[in-house]
């Protein structure tokens, strides 16, 4: 009777952690439905592909994010359904007079999100997260503003170095680095495609992982435009939300 008791007190316990671990995360689908999302994001999904993009990026209940250049939060508020209340989400801004207007906003905004911490910093300065704490670092849209600086030429600038290396430091080992960019075409300078506010995959590639990231996995086929000749300002050009993009896993070595 003793053995008969444990197991069924076993499989009870095995049932309850399952529903605690389901009740505490969400699907794609659900985060991507969250009623809490502002309108303004959830207008942009038709050209983000959210649903796609958090199965590619595979985050686990319970995980930390840390969403650098956040902005208006749009994947800091699927991040927060995704890692359910036993996650955290950092979204970064730019500390100054930008974010000080913006900040009243934001934190109502995030308000219904009990798990997302607006994190402000100064441009260049290191990350107030501990060594080892984050899961996985979102970069949308910002590689363009990185793989090029004025006077770096054709070398990848040192400010931006540094900055990947905050990210190894604050990731565990394993932990991701997401990183989705407007492609430039293949064979164009920094100069040149810095102009366009896109960058060629190889220069990203080779930057990251010359910083000690190793290069995981990509999904080619989830922002794609046979219409986009990867050698124009997208915002000049009718192509906002449109553009063919790169999306690159990384990963922090074990």
């Amino acid at each position: 009777m003793k053995i008969l008791n444990t197991v069924v007190i076993t499989t009870v316990l095995a049932i309850f952690a399952l529903q605690v671990d389901v009740a505490y995360s969400a699907t794609a689908e659900e985060a991507v439905n969250d009623a809490n999302r502002v309108e303004s994001n959830v207008e942009k999904d038709g050209a983000r592909k959210p649903a796609g993009m958090l199965a590619f990026i595979d985050l686990d209940a319970g995980a930390t994010v840390l969403d650098y250049g956040a902005g208006g939060g749009y994947w800091s508020e699927l991040f927060s359904s995704t890692v359910g209340n036993d996650g955290m989400v950092y979204a970064h801004q730019n500390a100054g007079e930008r974010f000080d207007s913006n900040k009243d906003a934001l934190t109502t905004q995030f308000e219904p999100f009990s798990n997302i911490k607006l994190l402000p910093l100064a441009r260049g300065s290191a990350l107030t997260l501990d060594n080892s704490s984050v899961d996985t670092v979102m970069l949308s849209y910002l590689y363009h503003h990185m793989h090029y600086v004025d006077g770096s030429g054709e070398t990848f600038p040192e400010s931006s170095a540094a900055l990947m290396g905050e990210f190894l430091r604050v990731l565990k080992p394993g932990g991701t680095l997401i990183v989705i960019e407007h492609v430039a075409v293949a064979g164009s300078s920094r100069t040149q495609s810095a102009d366009w506010h896109r960058t060629p995959p190889a220069t990203a590639k080779a930057d990251i992982t010359g910083t000690g990231f190793e290069f995981v996995d990509e999904a080619p086929q989830l922002y794609m435009n046979p219409e986009d000749d990867l050698q124009n300002i997208w915002y000049e050009t009718g192509l906002s939300g449109k553009t063919t993009t790169f999306v690159h896993k990384y990963k922090k070595p074990n």
